[in-house]
């Protein structure tokens, strides 16, 4: 088996070949989705769900972050549209077959929050945070969340992350069921890495089975919101001038908090 290689994800199989880990590798930004690093993950994704043998993927991020969401780049860096490879990216998750375990190694926020509910298993480290600051932007939800997190978390929960962008703990998010277990920082992905090992034993015709029964009554609705919502950041969002002001804004601030440290 010959693995992809990529600049900022990182592809590894393990378990007899059955257990793909995949990594977002970019360390220096969060892992925050460049448009360079969401055609990367695409590829990836296509590549692992080709591979029959595969029955587990697990998402985690290098360095301190698991991902902090769309990364601030001018207007014509990014796309939304149908098609594209963050539209499609969600569409993989949505409509794949193998189990998918988020391993959320550090603070999440924007799209690292609201993928979280297009995983079938999420575990978290004790201190990470969970914050999806949209409104802040001038954005809207996306990942399908404008569903699965009413479902999941009930309206006035996901509400109070979406519209007022409260900060959650791991805590929390395993008391509301956004996170799934928390485990201990030491030795935290091989903790991850281990559960996928015990499933990859299961028959793997259960666990397809099992996980269609418990998807395919809300898969149509998953995709249909990834739709509206992509074309609405496409045609309404992003790009926009509500997201500029906010751009505009936080490169003020991080302009300011830059000269303040040169001057300590």
């Amino acid at each position: 088996m010959v693995l992809p290689s990529y600049g900022n994800v990182k592809v590894e199989i393990l378990e007899h070949d059955t257990v793909a880990l995949v990594t977002y590798n970019r360390p220096q930004s969060g892992n925050s989705l460049h448009p360079q690093m969401l055609a990367e993950l695409v590829s990836a994704l296509r590549w692992v769900e080709s591979q029959p043998a595969i029955r587990i993927i697990v998402q985690s991020g290098a360095g301190k972050f698991f991902n902090t969401g769309m990364e601030l780049v001018d207007s014509d860096g990014m796309s939304f549209a149908r098609g594209s490879d963050f539209h499609e990216m969600n569409r993989i998750l949505i409509l794949s077959d193998k189990i998918l375990i988020a391993a959320v190694n550090g603070p999440a926020a924007g799209y690292g929050v609201s993928s979280l509910a297009l995983y079938d298993l999420v575990y978290s480290v004790p201190d990470a945070y969970f914050f999806t600051p949209f409104v802040k932007w001038g954005m809207a939800a996306e990942g399908a969340s404008s569903v699965s997190f009413p479902r999941l978390l009930g309206h006035q929960k996901a509400a109070s992350l979406f519209l007022a962008g409260d900060r959650i703990t791991a805590e929390e998010a395993e008391r509301i069921g956004l996170v799934n277990k928390i485990l201990p920082n030491e030795h935290f992905l091989d903790q991850v890495i281990q559960v996928a090992r015990t499933l990859a034993q299961s028959a793997p015709g259960s666990l397809r089975a099992t996980k269609e029964q418990m998807r395919q009554p809300v898969r149509q609705d998953l995709l249909d919101a990834n739709d509206r919502e992509c074309d609405l950041l496409y045609r309404e969002r992003y790009g926009y001038e509500e997201y500029q002001k906010a751009v505009k804004q936080f490169r003020i601030e991080q302009l300011e908090k830059r000269r303040g440290r040169s001057k300590i």
